[in-house]
């Protein structure tokens, strides 16, 4: 008998939309406020600043299934940007090092 996958309650969803929109908050700069952030999240999310600050702080009544859907695709797609990053960064740092023990054969 395969087990029944228990659907997402409203508090597990209203939880991943504000780490969605933190996420879309970042890189924090120096002397940033909540307002700060919200306003870049909304921006990154092309949602409006009172909808980013629902969800940053979930007050939201009811979210959409296509609202949360969308913000998911836009996460996945942020997620694969900064690993994409983080490889290319590991690639340099394995050369630099390659460099650095070849100098010390010399």
């Amino acid at each position: 008998m395969l087990a029944e996958k228990s659907m997402p309650n409203a508090e597990t969803i209203s939880a991943e939309m504000q780490m969605i929109v933190q996420a879309a908050a970042t890189p924090f700069q120096a002397g940033d406020t909540i307002g700060r952030q919200i306003d870049r999240a909304a921006r990154a999310l092309g949602i409006t600043a009172g909808q980013c600050k629902r969800f940053w702080y979930r007050e939201h009544k009811a979210i959409l299934a296509i609202e949360a859907d969308r913000l998911r695709a836009w996460y996945a797609n942020w997620q694969d940007i900064r690993i994409q990053r983080m490889d290319h960064e590991i690639s340099l740092m394995k050369a630099r090092k390659g460099k650095m023990e070849a100098w010390k054969n010399v």
